[in-house]
């Protein structure tokens, strides 16, 4: 289990410790950025990350939606 970041933001486990066997953390906007953060490249697994991006995509849609709502009400 992961500390939480500073910000508070959410962070995530590596499922792979380093060279030295240590379990490394991430922060949640470098998931599937395009860079490898994990130990074997778990953060940015294709079929993960296509899911991963899709749903903060339609997330971030109903987030906006809600935002909108409540601005109008």
């Amino acid at each position: 289990e992961c500390p939480p970041a500073e910000d508070k933001m959410e962070r995530f486990p590596c499922p792979s410790p380093d060279r030295m066997g240590r379990y490394r953390c991430i922060d949640d906007h470098l998931l599937c950025d395009g860079f490898i953060d994990c130990p074997e490249g778990e953060d940015e697994d294709r079929e993960q990350c296509m899911f991963y991006k899709t749903t903060k995509a339609h997330l971030d849609i109903l987030a906006d939606a809600i935002f909108r709502w409540a601005r109008g009400r």
